[in-house]
């Protein structure tokens, strides 16, 4: 698989990333909308919408700038020269992101016992494998995630988010959507 391949496939698993995790904060406001009745019920879901967009926008514009994606819109710009990053440094760059990006997630939404995006955090060392990264990025993304998921753990016996009636859905929706998200990854990025 070419480099420009691989990168391609991480735009498109970055893209698919950012629709579950949109996914999962939509039903979580779903749920928050169903206890609104009571008055003083935090709405914690509600603000995440604007700046997982923002991160969304961060992500995705650092794979459209690294130089196999740049390389293909030379004959749409011509002679316009945008800067470029190089394929190592923006998936680097993306795979910290991600990893620091859900643990943020997680630790918003209850904690990594009770955040429905533990999922994402898990699965990106398996990604980081099938878009062929090195092994040794492989187990600092390793590392690193299990690292993020100890701190963000909540001292909280319960949190808002697990007592919110959508929660097993968006729970449940997350975690087998990524699941499918790194069985399709894993697939269309096997040596054939």
């Amino acid at each position: 698989m070419t480099s420009t391949n691989l990168t391609n496939a991480f735009v498109i698993t970055q893209f698919f990333l950012l629709v579950i995790t949109f996914l999962g904060i939509v039903v979580l406001q779903r749920g928050e909308n169903q206890l609104t009745h009571m008055p003083g019920t935090p709405r914690p879901a509600s603000k995440l919408f604007y700046p997982v967009f923002g991160f969304a926008l961060l992500t995705l514009g650092v794979l459209v700038f690294s130089e196999d994606v740049l390389l293909f819109s030379k004959p749409v710009f011509g002679d316009l020269d945008f800067p470029s990053i190089s394929k190592p440094t923006a998936f680097l760059v993306v795979f910290i992101l991600d990893l620091l990006g859900a643990a943020i997630l997680i630790g918003v939404t209850g904690g990594s016992r009770d955040s429905p995006f533990g999922a994402i955090l898990f699965a990106l060392p398996a990604l980081s494998i099938f878009l062929r990264e090195s092994p040794t990025r492989f187990f600092s993304y390793t590392i690193g995630a299990a690292i993020l998921f100890i701190l963000v753990q909540s001292d909280e016996e319960t949190t808002v988010f697990s007592n919110n009636p959508s929660y097993k859905t968006s729970f449940t929706w997350v975690t087998l959507l990524v699941l499918g998200l790194s069985t399709l990854v894993g697939y269309a990025t096997r040596p054939t």
